[in-house]
């Protein structure tokens, strides 16, 4: 592996792990890479769960230091979301390599609609819904990002913040603690899963999750509230991308060559 390729890696997870944890969708960042690189798509969408699973557990770390995740609560709703990634992990190992782009490709498209719609509904303050006890709602719409985030991991991050904002209440500093303590629970067993059919590039994924630590220290320091309407837009611009160059519109890989040839 080229010194430019690892410069590639840590510094793409950078900006991912930033995105991630100042709101979410970086992971299209990851899968674009992966993807340019050469990766299979349902490699692409394996290898990226090492960065998730390492950048998420690091955010929680940090959230958990300045006290702001309550343990009970993320573990019920982490349990559904969890049963709900076996499902949707399973489905992403048995799904045809040639359809699987296609899957990927549509739901990225359909996340622009939540991009657009209200966004602001998805930072509001609630505190009163805070103290109600889980439902069987509740419960149901977690199994359900579970088995979305176990199939395909690009933009969990936006159904649980609005699930933990709208449905739970939450400000957007605690909402952001659940997202990424829940994505870090379900992720180690989508990973399990992944790893028992041997779709993951463990050196790419691991170079790719240091700089998502990096960027992820930067944001949770940063400041979660500042930037969030520009980086709306960025993942904006990157889903559309991913998107057209998963149904064959466009190709980044000669340019992503031609870097990694260059001396």
């Amino acid at each position: 592996m080229s010194i430019t390729l690892i410069l590639i890696l840590v510094i793409s997870g950078l900006f991912v792990g930033f995105i991630n944890t100042l709101s979410a969708g970086g992971t299209v960042i990851s899968i674009a890479l992966f993807l340019a690189l050469g990766m299979p798509a349902n490699a692409a969408n394996a290898t990226n769960r090492v960065q998730v699973l390492i950048q998420s557990f690091s955010a929680s770390l940090l959230f958990r230091q300045q006290k702001l995740i309550e343990t009970r609560r993320i573990m019920q709703l982490a349990i559904p979301t969890i049963i709900g990634a076996i499902v949707g992990s399973v489905f992403a190992s048995l799904i045809e390599q040639n359809l699987f782009p296609y899957f990927m490709g549509t739901i990225l498209l359909i996340m622009i609609v939540f991009m657009f719609y209200k966004p602001k509904l998805l930072f509001e303050d609630n505190p009163q819904k805070t103290e109600k006890p889980l439902t069987f709602l509740n419960y149901l719409v977690f199994f359900a990002i579970g088995v979305y985030g176990g199939f395909i991991q690009v933009g969990t991050g936006y159904f649980l913040i609005l699930a933990s904002s709208m449905m739970l209440g939450y400000d957007l500093i605690k909402t952001s603690a659940i997202k990424v303590t829940v994505m870090f629970l379900y992720t180690i067993v989508a990973i399990a899963i992944f790893m028992l059919d041997s779709k993951i590039y463990w050196s790419y994924g691991l170079l790719h999750a240091i700089g998502g630590v990096i960027g992820s220290w930067i944001a949770t320091k940063f400041a979660l509230k500042k930037g969030a309407n520009f980086v709306r837009w960025v993942i904006i611009v990157v889903i559309i991308l991913t998107a057209l160059n998963l149904f064959g519109v466009i190709d980044p890989k000669p340019f992503f060559n031609q870097i990694l040839s260059a001396k």
